[in-house]
């Protein structure tokens, strides 16, 4: 599930609500993931309660959510025909 080397940004939420950060994987072992963040470094269990998630957060990640978004909408485009004899 997760690329060692690759940065994401991990959502998480507790009382306080959702909070966000972007950092870099250093170790997996399911389902334990070993971040990377400002020169330390913290572990996440990715089975409590309090993961809610995690996406990739680097240009390449970027550059495919933007291919995908303009292959849907060139999929939507509508196309008019001419009718003038």
């Amino acid at each position: 599930m997760f690329e060692v080397g690759r940065r994401y940004r991990i959502t998480t939420s507790d009382h306080d609500g959702t909070g966000y950060s972007s950092v870099t994987v250093a170790a997996w072992e399911a389902p334990l993931l070993k971040v990377e963040r400002l020169g330390s470094y913290e572990i996440i269990n990715t089975a409590a309660a309090q993961f809610v998630g995690a996406e990739p957060d680097d240009e390449a990640h970027r550059d495919a959510q933007a291919k995908a978004a303009k292959d849907i909408a060139d999929g939507f485009s509508i196309k008019f025909l001419d009718k003038t004899p």
